[in-house]
């Protein structure tokens, strides 16, 4: 939600996006304390509360979570994680597949430089 905010959020905006879920102002405001301490979340003070905005890319956040995942399930073995999400991929959006691989290719060629 913070990546898709068109400008920082206070925990009480949070909360109204966050209006279909029972949940409290101090869980929200509990959350983003949270999220700004691990890095995740950048917050700037706004009167008498906080607003928050996304310190990491979700790319860079779901990478984080790929390498985590990989060394809880695959013993640090990409390959086999990559070749599910390739067959999951594969089975729910065939253009997707395309769309990773020019990614991939665009990715190759940054390295290269």
């Amino acid at each position: 939600m913070m990546w898709s905010a068109e400008s920082p959020l206070d925990a009480r905006e949070l909360l109204e996006k966050l209006a279909a879920r029972r949940i409290t102002l101090s869980t929200v405001q509990a959350t983003l304390e949270r999220l700004h301490r691990k890095g995740l979340l950048a917050r700037a003070k706004v009167g008498r509360a906080y607003q928050y905005s996304a310190a990491v890319s979700q790319s860079r956040l779901i990478g984080s979570l790929i390498r985590e995942l990989t060394r809880e399930i695959a013993a640090g073995e990409l390959e086999p994680v990559i070749a599910g999400f390739v067959e999951l991929v594969g089975d729910s959006d065939p253009g997707l597949l395309d769309r990773l691989q020019h990614e991939a290719a665009a990715q190759r060629r940054k390295e290269r430089r």
